[in-house]
């Protein structure tokens, strides 16, 4: 574990991996006898006084956030130069997922399904005047019922700065999932960024590549504010709107919560669909129909008055 301290309480049992911002840890709760994980900031991206103080900030209104598809943070603290956050133990990213898949590809159920869960999180969190800003594949885990969590609140808002695209680390990693907002460096972001991180994800489900890709950060943060949203292949093109909507370049355009993807997505399923008539009617296409539909009653139900 290098130099890092001992934290009380908490055994370490081995490296779960490193890059550029942390480093995360496969430690033992030693009074619940149970696995969780501790992730180590890098030292230096906090070595400033006012920076720490904001991590700490953003860190506790994290561990505040409690549902069921964001990550549980059981504790944060600082020992010495060192900010850590001990929340629980989860295996298995989406980034992994995609990885094992063939082609990259996610059945369009299974993709529409995580992206349900992920759109209902944020809804909670930006509620609650709270914006992840960093939504990528390797930022949505599953436990092991095969729920999808969403981690790292908060992270990218302390480490954002001028030089966000170009920071040794984060560069090409978090720039393919970049808004546009965030790509020409608005002061002020607000969930709707978060919504279109979430769509660049769905499209990498969808189709098994990232809309945009280039040499570098610069250009890669250049086709999310310039080039058009990209399209589908002809098999998925009924899903287009979504991802037009989800993509859209103007946020004002853009969708902004769960209502509207529900919404979206129950008026693709009962639209027809191009292709032979007996096509929508197939089961899965009526399984995701009966699944939007029951989401959108409870939606309706449980969203409070805005």
């Amino acid at each position: 574990m290098g130099d890092f301290p001992e934290i009380n309480g908490y055994k370490v049992v081995s490296k779960l991996g490193e890059g550029g911002m942390a480093t995360v840890y496969l430690a033992i709760q030693e009074n619940l006898n149970r696995k969780v994980a501790i992730k180590v900031l890098e030292p230096s991206l906090l070595k400033n006084n006012v920076t720490a103080k904001r991590f700490e900030k953003e860190a506790k209104t994290a561990a505040m956030l409690s549902h069921s598809n964001i990550i549980q943070i059981i504790d944060t603290g600082r020992i010495g130069d060192y900010h850590y956050i001990i929340m629980e133990y989860l295996e298995e990213s989406l980034g992994d997922r995609i990885k094992r898949a063939t082609g990259g590809k996610l059945h369009p159920e299974i993709a529409l399904d995580i992206c349900e869960e992920i759109i209902k999180a944020l809804d909670y969190a930006h509620f609650r005047g709270v914006f992840h800003r960093d939504i990528k594949p390797d930022n949505i885990m599953f436990r092991q019922d095969g729920t999808p969590v969403l981690v790292d609140f908060g992270i990218a808002r302390v480490l954002d700065s001028p030089d966000h695209l170009t920071r040794s680390g984060q560069s090409l990693g978090t720039v393919y999932y970049m808004s546009p907002e965030q790509a020409v460096g608005k002061k002020y972001i607000d969930g709707r960024s978060d919504i279109y991180s979430l769509g660049v994800v769905l499209f990498e489900m969808f189709t098994g590549r990232k809309p945009y890709e280039g040499e570098s950060a610069i250009s890669v943060a250049l086709m999310h504010i310039q080039e058009p949203v990209p399209r589908l292949p002809r098999e998925l093109n009924h899903y287009q709107p979504l991802i037009d909507k989800m993509m859209a370049k103007d946020r004002e355009q853009r969708l902004k919560d769960s209502t509207g993807f529900i919404k979206l997505l129950d008026k693709i399923f009962t639209s027809p669909i191009p292709g032979p008539p007996t096509s929508q009617q197939n089961p899965v296409t009526m399984n995701i129909i009966n699944k939007i539909r029951k989401s959108k009653r409870t939606f309706e139900q449980e969203m409070p008055a805005q």
